[in-house]
């Protein structure tokens, strides 16, 4: 019996809910085995490979971009080729919803799919940087379609005792792409050259095209919506419900995370004086720890300890950033080592559980739109939090007063920000309310 949790779907593609609904009766298991075994199984494989995407495409690609646009002569349109990228991401998730009331899951999936292929054609045979650029912005559109439309199959294909299960799952793909991406990148331009490793997600994509047609159901012919596509659904960021504040948790705690993104490898380089190699060991801390933390958190199976998690979450992020600060302007890196696992716990603390309420907390009619515009709050963050840093980090001439020595105080006043926002995300999350499995909106 398919309840209201999955109403928003039935308008769009109800042979995927009737589906995805029936197993939840059948039984009550909450293991990692239920999870793995039929029909769940092969369902997070392919969900996994449309989030693996997103994550790899990200961080695969970053030591790639420098050099292809040398060699293309196109340096000044670098920071340009991020923009193009992150805007089309953030446009793809907005248009997530409709797309898939329009054409069902399925097909939306495949056609970000083939969207996604032309990307890549674009980039690997682009002969000038504004084609390259191009190609970044077609494969960036695809890429904010596929994630998130994974995002809004997972309410569907898994029972809500299962769905902590499926973020952590989602927590260890990001942390695996952190860690291989770069390095896959690096070595096929180091033997093969950049245009072939804009090539380098294939082997996922491939996963992807294999696993998605038997994963979701046939779709059904495309039905009129319940209600008007809205672009942004109803509560969110607003402050007195679940959906809004826990929207408002998620764009804070990545928005602060920025001041790391930014400067936290030039400083390592500059006062630690560490390799580049050693500053990429350090970067990855943090998805090592939200990746191991993440795991045992989805085994909790008490939505009151996950709740009491969740709240103390940005805690760790607010002593996280003293620690990274304090190492910092000190030099002495296992403080930097020990900020940066805080980080990391507190993103595995909050995002899986967070995503979850939010989604079960929308109105049933836009719970859809809701699902498909997480990807997109959390890559706002990131974009609005380094494009303010990108605007005053000349303006204070702030990389070479971080690179100064005696130590400048700049280096607490930027993690005081992450601090900061922290410590007002800590006020959301207690605004932030998980159901039980099974309760109604």
């Amino acid at each position: 019996m398919a309840d209201e949790r999955t109403a928003p779907s039935v308008a769009a593609d109800d042979a995927l809910t009737a589906v995805a609904e029936r197993p939840e009766s059948a039984d009550t298991a909450t293991g990692w085995p239920a999870l793995l075994a039929a029909p769940y199984g092969l369902r997070l494989m392919a969900v996994s490979a449309g989030i693996g995407l997103h994550a790899f495409n990200e961080v695969a690609i970053a030591p790639v971009l420098p050099l292809a646009m040398e060699a293309l002569g196109g340096v000044t349109l670098l920071p340009l080729i991020y923009a193009a990228f992150f805007t089309l991401v953030i446009a793809g998730g907005l248009s997530a919803a409709p797309l898939r009331r329009r054409f069902g899951a399925r097909r939306a999936l495949m056609l970000a799919g083939l969207l996604y292929c032309a990307g890549i054609l674009l980039q690997v045979s682009a002969p000038s940087a504004p084609l390259l650029l191009a190609g970044r912005a077609v494969q960036g559109l695809a890429d904010g379609w596929i994630v998130a439309l994974c995002y809004t199959l997972i309410a569907d294909l898994f029972p809500s005792r299962l769905v902590p299960r499926v973020f952590s799952t989602e927590a260890v793909v990001w942390a695996m792409a952190a860690i291989l991406g770069p390095f896959a990148g690096g070595l096929v331009v180091q033997h093969l050259g950049w245009r072939p490793a804009f090539a380098v997600s294939l082997p996922l994509l491939a996963l992807f095209f294999l696993a998605m047609p038997f994963a979701l159901p046939r779709d059904g012919r495309a039905k009129v919506p319940i209600v008007p596509h809205r672009l942004l659904p109803p509560r969110l960021f607003g402050f007195s419900s679940t959906v809004g504040r826990g929207s408002w948790l998620l764009l804070l705690m990545t928005g602060g995370q920025c001041v790391s993104t930014v400067f936290l490898a030039y400083t390592l380089h500059h006062r630690l004086q560490l390799s580049p190699v050693e500053v990429g060991l350090v970067l990855i801390t943090l998805s090592l720890s939200w990746s191991v933390t993440a795991i045992p958190i989805g085994g909790i199976r008490t939505v009151e300890r996950r709740q009491a998690i969740l709240r103390i979450g940005p805690l760790s992020q607010v002593l996280g950033a003293a620690l990274v600060a304090n190492g910092l302007y000190f030099g002495f890196l296992p403080l930097v080592l020990a900020g940066q696992a805080l980080n990391g716990a507190a993103f595995a603390m909050v995002f899986g559980s967070a995503s979850q309420a939010i989604i079960e907390d929308a109105d049933p009619e836009h719970r859809m739109t809701t699902s498909a515009l997480l990807p997109s709050v959390e890559t706002g963050g990131y974009v609005i939090g380094a494009s303010f840093l990108g605007g005053i980090g000349p303006l204070f001439n702030l990389p070479a007063r971080l690179a100064a020595e005696p130590p400048a105080p700049q280096i607490f006043a930027l993690w005081g920000v992450t601090m900061l926002m922290a410590a007002v995300s800590l006020v959301a999350a207690r605004g932030v309310r998980l159901k039980p499995p099974g309760a109604g909106p």
